[in-house]
């Protein structure tokens, strides 16, 4: 049975009132949660909201008023309590580096959309109109919540996060036990909450500058050695990489490997305030980075050949009938570069394992391994 929307909504603001809270919360077997932060001034997203639910109620809980929160930690690493996100990803990312636990076990109802004839990606509001043919509010998706007071309808609008989606939920569920599909998502679910995706390695920041691989080998060493000491600033200052060094500089820097304060000087985007804050370490950067044997940060891919794009086509076209097939987004199976990945001769791809495998990842498999074989058969690579 699918239940209404819970009517009863209340704003948590001290410790006492958020531990009787999450006492209640913790004899459910499901919740459903939100979050509201901001990440515009900070490395961390700052934590200011979160919204948890169940079939009754809406908690509203203001993490910014209240000292103790050892009870909200406890709640959300409870195992036995099942937690209902939609597009979780962020919402981990900032649960998990506040208080240092998963929510888990979780269930995404974006990542279950596309397995019951959903779009993929869904966002909530169009989710919600979808399913309960309910309008949500706009009016907030650019508040301020660190602020206090919130402006007027923000509580509202942030209990409705919540509120549609302990509805949403269940009617994913009959949708998703009707086709029998329900197992399907315990791997992608699993997946979703493994510690180490949120875990920063500044050693791989250079991966964010796009442009890396138009640099030679040695100022691909470079750029690595100032982003990794790019990236440790930003997280001790706790201030976002840009306010830190801009990825022009960086990438100014990396190519013309300055050895001096007068070098630095001559960095046209590097700002002088940096220059004399952080000259030295930058300095010191590069003059490691020199010190390294001159290697490509990663191998870069060859474009496919003629006979490599008549494979991959063919996966990407048995995808495409097998999703239309069973009536999920072929996105939600696999994308392109894994296709070409597995034309390349991978096989530990997520497309040939679990459920995936028997709905489309041999189906793609074979269609790859036929074209090959016509290849072969005298089919010239123009």
């Amino acid at each position: 049975m699918i239940p209404k929307p819970p009517e009863d909504v209340a704003t948590i603001t001290d410790s006492a009132t958020l531990a009787t809270f999450c006492d209640r919360m913790r004899e459910r077997d499901w919740i459903v949660v939100d979050t509201e932060f901001l990440r515009e001034s900070t490395y961390y997203p700052k934590l200011c909201l979160v919204q948890i639910a169940d079939a009754d109620e809406v908690g509203l809980i203001d993490v910014l008023a209240i000292d103790d929160l050892a009870p909200l930690a406890t709640l959300l690493g409870d195992p036995a309590i099942l937690k209902v996100f939609h597009s979780a990803e962020q919402d981990l990312e900032v649960l998990y580096q506040r208080f240092g636990v998963m929510p888990a076990p979780l269930f995404d109802t974006q990542v279950a959309a596309a397995l019951v004839g959903l779009d993929d990606q869904m966002g909530y509001a169009r989710l919600i109109k979808a399913l309960l043919d309910v309008d949500l509010a706009k009016s907030h998706t650019r508040t301020d919540w660190s602020k206090r007071p919130l402006p007027p309808g923000a509580l509202d609008y942030a209990a409705d996060d919540v509120r549609y989606l302990a509805v949403a939920y269940h009617a994913i569920g009959q949708m998703l036990a009707e086709r029998s599909r329900e197992d399907w998502l315990v791997e992608d679910f699993e997946r979703l909450v493994e510690p180490r995706r949120f875990d920063v390695d500044p050693g791989q920041a250079w991966r964010r500058i796009k442009s890396w691989h138009k640099l030679d080998v040695g100022q691909q060493q470079a750029l690595a050695a100032l982003t990794d000491w790019r990236e440790r600033e930003a997280m001790g200052a706790d201030r976002p990489r840009r306010w830190i060094l801009g990825d022009d500089a960086v990438v100014e820097l990396a190519r013309r490997r300055p050895r001096d304060a007068d070098g630095l000087a001559a960095i046209r985007a590097l700002p002088g305030k940096t220059a004399s804050r952080h000259g030295d370490a930058l300095l010191e950067a590069l003059r490691v980075a020199g010190e390294r044997e001159p290697a490509a940060l990663a191998p870069q891919p060859e474009p496919p050949t003629n006979a490599e794009k008549r494979r991959i086509k063919a996966g990407m076209d048995t995808l495409g009938q097998r999703a239309e097939d069973y009536g999920i987004a072929a996105s939600a199976l696999a994308s392109r570069k894994e296709i070409a990945a597995m034309v390349d001769g991978a096989r530990d791809v997520r497309l040939l394992s679990g459920w995936r495998a028997g709905v489309a990842g041999e189906p793609v498999l074979a269609a790859i391994k036929n074209a090959e074989a016509a290849d072969g058969s005298g089919v010239p690579d123009q």
